[in-house]
């Protein structure tokens, strides 16, 4: 007669590096239930989750591994003997887990976190796709003017590309401008500017009649800036196609397309961001 041995429900634990330092860390222990209420549904909806005392925006998450064991997160050793809950240095932890030097841990983010067909298809058989994604960058800058329709449409169009906008002027700002803490961007790797026609101009001298339309001041200078910061080839600039509306376009490398009808500038979204070592969904976008 056969025995049947019954195993323990399987240990989660979970690992999240947010923008801010301070609010990454690791809970050990999870049920599967915990985990999928506490982090998969809230995270995958984009609402803000409860991590250890804290409340996240998904959309400031830097990296998630998830793995799970039969042990409790206590009885589990790192190479160098110290216990997974006893360790200080979570970068060591982390590293060993994803080259599965720990003994009874098994890695299974994906289960958690979707992965694109694009980004698993461009895996190298020697990674698993759990450690891709968990370096895969996700956050795009968005600098907006005033057009809320344009600004609608980008993000969207971000979300069927598995990407977070990070709009500039809707972030908590602390009482700083964006230009003194980009350090909390470290991760952001391009950034779509949206020139629409905010503003009337006309010349020193001449007529209100002879006014011409500009982008925002800000818009402008954040523009810029995100030019030295990033490099030309990672920033985008849309522009909204109207009457007089002037603003200077052919300045060698920066890269402009119009926000039309004719969904061109999807194409021009796809191609900047593949160039830059984003793997999209393209098909979704366009479909």
């Amino acid at each position: 007669m056969t025995t049947l041995i019954a195993l323990p429900n399987p240990k989660y634990h979970i690992y999240i590096e947010y923008s801010e330092p301070d609010k990454s860390g690791i809970r050990f222990n999870l049920s599967n239930a915990e985990l999928v209420g506490a982090f998969q549904e809230p995270f995958t909806n984009g609402d803000p989750f409860w991590f250890i005392g804290r409340l996240l925006n998904p959309i400031k998450v830097v990296k998630v591994v998830i793995f799970w064991s039969y042990q409790t997160a206590d009885q589990l050793r790192l190479p160098n003997q110290e216990s997974l809950v006893a360790t200080k240095d979570k970068k060591y932890l982390i590293d060993n887990i994803l080259k599965g030097k720990v003994k009874g841990v098994y890695v299974c983010t994906e289960e958690f976190v979707a992965v694109t067909q694009n980004i698993s298809s461009t895996i190298p058989q020697t990674q698993s796709s759990s450690s891709i994604l968990s370096s895969t960058p996700r956050r795009i800058l968005v600098v907006s003017g005033t057009d809320e329709v344009m600004k609608q449409t980008i993000t969207l169009a971000l979300k069927k590309l598995s990407l977070a906008a990070i709009i500039t002027s809707e972030e908590p700002s602390q009482g700083k401008k964006i230009i003194n803490r980009f350090s909390d961007y470290k991760d952001v790797g391009f950034a779509v500017v949206l020139l629409s026609p905010d503003v009337y101009v006309y010349p020193k001298g001449e007529e209100a009649t002879k006014r011409v339309r500009n982008p925002r001041q800000d818009v402008a200078l954040l523009f810029g800036f995100l030019l030295g910061k990033l490099g030309k080839e990672r920033v985008l600039a849309f522009y909204r196609e109207s009457p007089n509306f002037v603003f200077p376009i052919d300045f060698e490398g920066i890269k402009f397309a119009a926000l039309d009808d004719r969904n061109s500038w999807k194409l021009s979204l796809i191609r900047e961001l593949t160039g830059c070592g984003y793997a999209v969904d393209a098909e979704r976008l366009l479909r």
